[in-house]
């Protein structure tokens, strides 16, 4: 908890977007508006540790809290929403569980795993390769070289480690999205095999996600397609990402989303 409250600041980004055209051409003469006014498009990145996966699952709650907050300002119908991200979590995350399924138990998969032990400290370069968590495994003449980084702010606090005062066990609640909140679905209609592909460490982090229409939702999204993805054998042809002919160590994700209307509510 004492990590939460003062290491792991988070960043969110909320554009609040305005649609030019919201009114169809076959909707024209009618009082049936198939598109809404704005829609908001949300972004973020979310703690990195691997042990911190009950850190990644409190930001993405609040996150959720906030971007609520935002597409109901105007007290009309709350605006669709487009969220996307780097989320430092695979599918069957706390976090990317929680945006599906709108609930974290207490005892879900390995999401509470290290709470008890994750301390900041864990963050810096020493421990991350002594543990595994970075570097090659193995080196090779043909294996790339890790060069190790530095990281500045890991002991930036040290008097604040050894305040006590979370030292008792704490049993965490359920996380629950608020009934407000609309249900997310993934813009791409299959779950790419990986986003992320390192020398050492292949999974899907990056996430495009987008809200549904539903009885308290008048405007949605639903996935129409999505971008082709590399697949392994492309990549392991250059080792890793990044390389010579990708730019980044994660892949684009491209999705095309088509704009849904609840009649019901729309009549």
């Amino acid at each position: 908890r004492r990590i939460a409250r003062e290491k792991t600041g988070q960043i969110l980004q909320i554009a609040t977007l305005t649609l030019k055209n919201p009114r169809d051409d076959d909707a024209a003469n009618t009082n049936v508006s198939l598109k809404p006014r704005k829609m908001i498009l949300a972004n973020t990145h979310l703690f990195y540790h691997p042990m911190a996966d009950h850190i990644r699952a409190m930001q993405a709650y609040v996150v959720c809290k906030k971007i609520d907050e935002v597409r109901r300002q105007d007290n009309l119908d709350p605006y669709p929403l487009v969220f996307c991200g780097d989320l430092n979590s695979d599918p069957m995350s706390g976090a990317v569980q929680l945006l599906f399924t709108r609930a974290l138990l207490p005892d879900h998969h390995e999401t509470w795993k290290h709470l008890h032990d994750y301390c900041w400290e864990m963050g810096d370069n020493e421990y991350m390769i002594e543990h595994g968590y970075i570097g090659n495994e193995e080196t090779t003449a043909e294996d790339p070289v890790y060069v190790e980084e530095t990281f500045k702010e890991a002991h930036e606090d040290e008097a604040s480690l050894d305040d006590d005062s979370f030292s008792e066990p704490f049993h965490p609640p359920p996380i629950v999205l608020p009934s407000s909140f609309p249900n997310l679905v993934s813009g791409c209609p299959d779950m790419p095999e990986f986003t992320n592909f390192a020398v050492d460490f292949v999974e899907t982090l990056d996430y495009v996600l987008a809200s549904e229409t539903s009885k308290n939702e008048r405007y949605g999204f639903k996935p129409r397609k999505a971008a082709p993805m590399p697949n392994a054998d492309e990549i392991e042809r250059y080792i890793a990402m990044p390389n010579e002919f990708m730019p980044s160590d994660h892949v684009s994700v491209v999705c095309d989303l088509e704009w849904t209307t609840n009649e019901k509510e729309a009549t």
